[in-house]
């Protein structure tokens, strides 16, 4: 128990050091192979996953099982539901209005047509993530799925205190409770449908959900889930009259409420 407890803390230092380390250099440190995403992450899952060696039969399961349709549409349209769910709320307590972005076509709707290609890209380095999910939490119960997902989401706490800059503001970290929410989200996925398949599609498309109609600024996550010669992306819609960080926090209240539904809907003893 020791011994892994100190693995997780190595995995959430590690990550932090690698988003100081892309922040130092100004660069995303990794490079790309046929269109596939080599980075430092995945080279630190793949040490995680040498030391559980010996539990790889554990994931046996997830490799075998593709899943039905049913479950990849669930996946594919409850992020749909939730970011639309999140622009009804906008409309009725702030405000929102439609602007056509730069870029719309060349990577916005590309970004769409292109997602089974973006699957294939991405599925090492997000597989080596879940796998390394799986090692660390093993029995996916609802309370330790969310402590679980408090301690991952503090693996971006590098990355977090890099866009506060000098402007620190305790509401600024809603953008944290947006990653534990993300997190806790496909945590409950990965513990439904028991697929590692499904599950790379399931994280792929909750980034989507949000960074296609909200945007954002990290130049990694768009070099890495979408086109690589871009860095950020402004979104969809202007907003206004409300705060982005209220936004964050009604998108994440959601995803933690599906997730919820997801572990007490679920068979499978909690």
């Amino acid at each position: 128990m020791i011994k892994k407890i100190f693995q997780v803390l190595f995995f959430v230092v590690a990550y932090n050091a690698i988003f100081f380390a892309q922040s130092y250099f100004e660069s995303e440190l990794q490079f790309y192979f046929l269109g596939f995403r080599l980075n430092l992450f995945l080279i630190l899952n793949l040490y995680i996953i040498f030391l559980y060696r010996e539990k790889f039969y554990c994931i046996e399961k997830y490799i075998k099982n593709f899943g039905k349709v049913i479950h990849w549409l669930i996946v594919l349209i409850l992020p749909v539901i939730i970011t639309g769910s999140t622009l009804v709320f906008i409309y009725f307590f702030g405000n929102l209005k439609y602007k056509e972005p730069q870029f719309l076509i060349e990577f916005g709707f590309t970004s769409l047509i292109d997602i089974p290609i973006y699957y294939v890209w991405t599925f090492p380095f997000v597989a080596s993530i879940v796998i390394c999910v799986i090692f660390f939490v093993e029995k996916f119960r609802p309370i330790k799925s969310m402590f679980y997902s408090v301690i991952f989401a503090l693996s971006f706490l590098t990355l977090q205190l890099k866009l506060l800059d000098k402007n620190f503001k305790f509401e600024n970290f809603s953008s944290l409770l947006l990653i534990v929410g993300f997190i806790f989200y496909n945590l409950s996925i990965i513990r439904k449908f028991e697929s590692i398949w499904i599950s790379v599609f399931s994280i792929l498309i909750s980034i989507y959900s949000y960074v296609l109609v909200f945007g954002s600024k990290n130049s990694f996550v768009i070099k890495t889930f979408f086109a690589r010669t871009y860095s950020e992306w402004n979104g969809l819609f202007l907003i206004k009259k409300i705060n982005p960080e209220v936004v964050d926090m009604f998108f994440a209240g959601l995803m933690i409420l599906f997730a919820i539904f997801f572990f007490i809907f679920d068979r499978k003893s909690s």
